[in-house]
């Protein structure tokens, strides 16, 4: 049987972690109350229609995300039950497969969330930057430095299924599970080429890539410096031939899996180039700042970490090759001692994040993460408002994620400003995720009568994404209105959709984004780690 529980649980993990590319509408909380009791039930039946009409399958929810040089990266996930069903099989596959194999990608930290739990001690990013530090101070003074390119987009899915299969028993139940599961990603992959790639965003990926790569890790395992977490590769050696010898037979391995390395992110590193370009000079530092929040001591913290990390998050607007990960570490360390009431500027905070949403669009989440602290902030609002409707408004992943912060401001919006989310909210050429929040936030924030307006948008062909923010968007609208198109919808549109106004009808209160707990000084230890 599949763990439909353990799947539902690991979505909502990795939406609070911020790690959803794209967001549910309600965090996946409303998600057992639309099937109650029948969750299993539904689910079981909903795989074997699958299992007989593949084509029935749903394309993927997809938007590009910006990285730190301004590129982008494909990320997608799939509908609700198609993504239940993907994780809750690679759930069951892979306890299946480190149950017989278990030094299955032995030299993969990626690999370790699936083989134990994971804590903050265990930290798998930590693991395989720690040990590769552990290699140089043995006098391993150079080292491959290298990743994969496209490395999810490139993975042939033919190949891929032959990989899990060598490791599972071929019996009738591992082969309607693979089966449908391999249904599901050739179905995905047309949207890009036909029989290769993962969808990048779903944790059940990250799986599949290593069972894929571990042909690579046997190759290289010879090599005792030989370290890989995901697609990012570490090879430390004693000389030079060594290091080069190591980097041709890497890139032969992987050719033989039609992958190949990134040569713009290929070094062999040397002594202090090993300590300047791969290992983070802050390290200690960071280190010590966790473990003195761990402790729970603010006279500690106030006295000595308060102003480490604030002086870290200023430095990391530099040029820095450790930068995105200061920015990253810094400001969600300053989240938690804002909400832990420590004093920490947040005015010159907020003027960083602001001054920097243009130049940082790849760090959106975090930033956002932040000014949610502040949702009574007129000016923060304004200044939010005005980047929507800028020039420099043009990466979807990050207007999307401005949206969601601002879901969660307390404003009085005047008919003026009203009008400017409407108008916004009617461009039919923004990409359909970043429309369905502007939906949500008109919804919000209109009137009644201005709530008609969003009832007209409703087409019975969209997809369930648009047609679920639609129905949140009108949830305060007239008793009588609102149940007349309730009713309307509910005897014309498909069975999902009904069971989700049920849902809606259960709110006491209106709902446009679930709150999210803020991690305290006193809760963090419980908290789960930031994978790298």
């Amino acid at each position: 049987m599949l763990d439909y529980n353990y799947a539902l649980k690991n979505l909502r993990k990795e939406e609070l972690r911020g790690n959803n590319p794209v967001p549910d509408l309600l965090n996946f909380l409303h998600v057992s109350k639309l099937f109650g009791d029948k969750f299993d039930e539904t689910l079981n039946l909903y795989l074997e229609h699958l299992n007989e009409c593949y084509r029935d399958i749903k394309p993927l929810l997809k938007i590009d995300v910006p990285k730190n040089n301004f590129t982008i990266r494909p990320m997608s996930r799939p509908y609700l039950k198609e993504w239940l069903l993907y994780e809750a099989i690679i759930k069951n596959v892979s306890e299946k497969i480190l149950l017989i194999h278990p030094d299955v990608c032995s030299r993969s930290y990626s690999i370790i969330r699936y083989k134990e739990k994971v804590t903050k001690a265990s930290n798998p990013w930590l693991q395989f930057d720690n040990n590769a530090r552990e290699f140089y101070n043995k006098g391993y003074n150079y080292a491959v430095k290298t990743d994969i390119t496209g490395y999810y987009e490139n993975i042939n899915l033919e190949q891929l299924r032959s990989r899990v299969f060598d490791f599972l028993d071929e019996t009738d139940e591992n082969k309607k599970y693979v089966n449908l599961l391999f249904n599901m990603l050739r179905k995905w992959s047309l949207e890009r080429i036909k029989n290769f790639g993962l969808p990048q965003g779903p944790p059940a990926s990250s799986f599949l890539g290593d069972i894929f790569l571990d042909h690579v890790d046997r190759k290289m395992e010879k090599y005792q410096g030989y370290f890989r977490y995901m697609d990012d590769i570490r090879i430390f050696c004693q000389n030079e031939i060594e290091a080069k010898i190591a980097l041709k037979e890497l890139i032969i391995s992987l050719r033989e899996l039609k992958l190949n390395i990134n040569a713009k992110k290929t070094d062999i590193l040397v002594n202090e180039e090993i300590e300047n370009k791969l290992f983070d000079p802050h390290h200690e530092l960071m280190d010590f700042i966790d473990k003195a929040i761990d402790s729970g001591n603010h006279l500690l913290i106030e006295n000595n970490v308060k102003n480490s990390l604030l002086k870290l998050f200023v430095d990391s607007f530099g040029e820095d090759p450790f930068d995105q990960r200061h920015l990253t570490f810094s400001l969600f360390r300053l989240d938690i001692l804002y909400n832990s009431n420590i004093n920490i500027n947040e005015e010159l905070i907020i003027n960083y994040i602001l001054d920097n949403i243009q130049s940082k669009p790849h760090h959106t989440d975090i930033f956002c993460t932040f000014l949610i602290n502040f949702s009574t902030n007129k000016n923060i609002w304004d200044a939010l408002i005005q980047f929507l409707q800028s020039e420099e408004n043009i990466y979807e992943w990050q207007e999307m994620k401005i949206l969601q912060c601002l879901l969660r401001f307390n404003i009085k919006l005047d008919k003026n400003e009203r009008e400017v989310i409407r108008t916004l909210c009617e461009d039919r050429n923004k990409h359909p995720i970043v429309g369905c929040f502007y939906i949500l936030l008109f919804g919000k924030h209109c009137t009644n009568r201005e709530r008609d307006i969003i009832i007209d948008m409703y087409n019975p062909a969209d997809d369930n994404f648009r047609k679920s923010a639609i129905l949140l968007a009108v949830q305060e609208l007239g008793k009588a209105s609102r149940n007349d198109f309730y009713s309307r919808i509910k005897s014309s549109d498909n069975e999902d959709i009904s069971i989700f106004i049920d849902y809606i009808k259960t709110i006491k209160g209106p709902l446009y984004y679930l709150n999210i707990d803020k991690l305290k000084i006193e809760t963090y230890k419980e908290a789960p780690p930031i994978l790298y």
